[in-house]
């Protein structure tokens, strides 16, 4: 992009304007930008008979490498790219900023050329010097004598002489800038002075817009008005202004449009016009300006800040240290009294809950302390010093290392435990503990209390658990009586024929003793198969601690199918398999699995007994279900009740004779092992229970 300058690239007030167009370029481009910059210096030079040696420069240097844009800084650069635009980048999109709309009227009809312009209120900045000053009898205005502000001077006296026809207007185009600071200083009491542009001056010489300001500024006898938001704090009192700044950062949203291809033609821009009044507080003081005279909804800048203003964190800070340090004494002495009270409660607490406290710092001796309490469950001494061994030396044998190993992994990890473990106090007395706390590397605090008799009452809730199974299993009796009589039948009868034909053949002269050993052999091995109904029978009433062990369910059903064979049989229940090939075996219970699915099936068949022979069809199914192992039970009979959740509730029974206790015993023994047992109808007829058990490598 090359950038040209009407005056110089620092020239103010234009000077902000492509100071802000291009650090709003560069914030807001996701390409980066080269920026060249070239200049008119109209300060010093004008006339299109000195333009000559720019234009050739200019086409030397980007012959062959044009720039994407060109950029016009103010109406005399505008007027130069236009003038020379069959020399100078007759392709490259022109964009104008800066400039007064009335400065160039008629040159954006190009439909490569945008324009972010300005424009001017000139009445608005004549009656504001008569709003803030009504007294004003006289106004002085500044302008020099480059092209620019020739334009200028004749526009405002064609618009304020009618506008206040009670002032006096005094031009100063025509003098030296040393004059104009000999003339601003002797102004009569109701003067002011309006700062225009000042580049170059009567006699020649140009000047910085900024210094040239200044120095009126120092000499003037009456307070200045200006027309820029660039020129507030430099000397002028204020109004009305426009934003130079605004300028340029409209003009980078334009550039950024062209850039992205839009046709420079087409972008309109609204002019940037004169904002909200703004002041300069230190030359309303100069000149005893009243606030009342000035605008509505005005703003004061550079107001200097008074003691309060200029330390007010430093005094709010030392009040409130003071104040904090009264504060916090008060508390201190508060919460040491709330603190013993809290003391005397907490201790009044773990004392009726029997809990004991301790806590074990980061001392090299690793040491204990612990209360009264805690040192009493573990049979310690009420006042000597406790190490961890000490405490270690009382836990049971068989989970002292496991103690051990779970501190050691809550200190590393720093995060709470939660362990129970039996101790052994020097009397001998065994004791079950419940210890819970929080490590945290080497510190860790926590609480112990005596479990002992929760245990023997869980010690007692087993063992009436497993009689009450034993009893479920008894009851089941009735179910297996016609199945154990059928089994035993078969070998009963064929140990009777045999022995009576061994009769037979012993009472003959020459018995054949080869029919008469296999007479026995049938005899040996009928007589096994009996026994071996009866020990599964025996297996399954018999009563006794649960042994949980990995299973394979299919051999627990196919073992519970053969007990009820004959039963099946009998009750024309046709049983339909579809077993997994390998399901995932499950830690059990041998025999109270088996109770369970014995119950299911002995209930389907119940379920079935109102349907045709050729209608009891009984499904068992076995598959993997993610971290489970589930055993499905499917039957066709009379379907379950609206809530399927009663039939699990004790003593809930549809049967004449039943007690309402199996399927809620089976429940018990599926959720002991970790479980569930779930009921759902199936879509057309009949009930399906679901049996779901953990996998082996995910069992409790």
């Amino acid at each position: 992009m090359l950038i040209l300058h009407s005056f110089g690239r620092d020239f103010a007030p234009f000077g902000a304007i492509a100071q802000e167009f291009r650090a709003e370029l560069r914030r807001q481009s996701l390409e980066p930008i080269e920026f060249l910059d070239a200049s008119l210096e109209m300060a010093r030079f004008d006339g299109v008979e000195n333009e000559g040696p720019l234009v050739d420069f200019l086409s030397a240097a980007y012959r062959g490498r044009e720039p994407n844009l060109v950029a016009a800084v103010g109406a005399p650069a505008a007027h130069f790219c236009l003038r020379n635009a069959e020399r100078l980048f007759a392709t490259v999109p022109l964009l104008i900023l800066g400039s007064d709309k009335r400065r160039i009227a008629g040159l954006v009809e190009d439909s490569r050329t945008a324009s972010v312009h300005f424009d001017l209120d000139l009445r608005a900045l004549a009656l504001n010097v008569l709003q803030v000053r009504p007294e004003t009898r006289h106004l002085y205005v500044v302008f020099g004598t480059a092209p620019v502000e020739r334009f200028w001077e004749p526009e405002c006296r064609r618009v304020w002489e009618p506008l206040l026809p009670g002032v006096e207007f005094h031009w100063l185009s025509d003098r030296s800038l040393a004059r104009m600071a000999e003339e601003l200083a002797a102004t009569p009491p109701n003067a002011a002075i309006f700062f225009g542009i000042l580049s170059r001056d009567a006699a020649g010489v140009p000047h910085e817009h900024d210094a040239a300001l200044q120095r009126l500024h120092a000499a003037a006898n009456a307070p200045i008005f200006g027309f820029s938001e660039e020129q507030l704090g430099l000397g002028i009192v204020g109004g009305p202004l426009v934003s130079m700044r605004q300028v340029g950062r409209e003009a980078a949203a334009v550039a950024l449009r062209i850039f992205d291809g839009e046709s420079p033609g087409r972008i309109e821009v609204p002019a940037v016009v004169l904002g909200q009044p703004v002041y300069d507080w230190r030359e309303l003081e100069r000149w005893g300006i009243e606030r009342s005279f000035l605008p509505e909804g005005s703003s004061v800048r550079f107001r200097p800040t008074g003691l309060w203003e200029a330390h007010r964190t430093a005094v709010i800070l030392g009040s409130g240290v003071l104040v904090l340090q009264g504060v916090l004494i008060v508390l201190l002495l508060a919460a040491r009294r709330r603190a013993r009270e809290s003391e005397a409660s907490l201790r009044l607490a773990t004392e009726a809950a029997s809990v004991g406290l301790w806590h074990r710092g980061a001392s090299e001796n690793d040491e204990i302390h612990a209360s009264a309490l805690w040192r009493t469950l573990f049979g310690l001494p009420e006042h000597a010093r406790i190490q961890t061994e000490d405490v270690l030396a009382r836990i049971h044998p068989e989970d002292r290392e496991s103690v051990r190993q779970s501190l050691e992994q809550a200190g590393r990890e720093g995060r709470q435990f939660e362990i129970e473990h039996r101790i052994e106090t020097p009397d001998g007395t065994v004791r079950w503990i419940a210890s819970r706390g929080q490590a945290e590397g080497e510190r860790t605090r926590g609480v112990s209390m005596d479990i002992s008799k929760r245990k023997q009452a869980e010690a007692q809730l087993a063992s009436q658990r497993n009689e009450l199974a034993h009893l479920a299993r008894v009851s089941s009796l009735g179910v297996l009586s016609g199945a154990l009589a059928h089994e035993l039948n078969q070998p009963l009868g064929i140990i009777l024929s045999n022995a009576q034909a061994a009769q037979h053949l012993l009472a003959e002269e020459q018995p054949d003793l080869v029919e008469l050993r296999e007479i026995l052999a049938d005899i040996v091995s009928e007589d096994r198969r009996a026994g071996d109904v009866i020990k599964r029978l025996r297996a399954l009433l018999q009563r006794g601690e649960t042994t949980r062990r990995p299973l394979d369910v299919n051999g627990c059903l196919g073992e519970v199918l053969r007990l009820l064979r004959s039963e099946l049989v009998a009750r024309g229940v046709t049983v339909q398999c579809e077993l997994a090939a390998n399901p995932p075996q499950v830690v059990a219970d041998r025999v109270q699995l088996q109770q369970i699915l014995l119950n299911l099936i002995a209930n389907a068949c119940d379920a079935m007994e109102a349907n045709p022979r050729n209608k009891r069809i009984l499904t068992l199914g076995t598959f993997a279900d993610g971290g489970e192992c589930r055993v499905v039970v499917r039957d066709c009979g009379i379907g379950l009740p609206a809530d399927p959740e009663v039939m699990f509730k004790p003593f809930h029974t549809t049967k004449a004779n039943g007690l309402g206790m199996g399927l809620a015993i089976c429940r018990m023994l599926a959720e002991a092992h970790g479980g569930r047992l779930l009921a759902e109808s199936n879509p057309g007829r009949g009930a399906t229970f679901h049996l779901a058990l953990p996998a082996a490598n995910d069992a409790p």
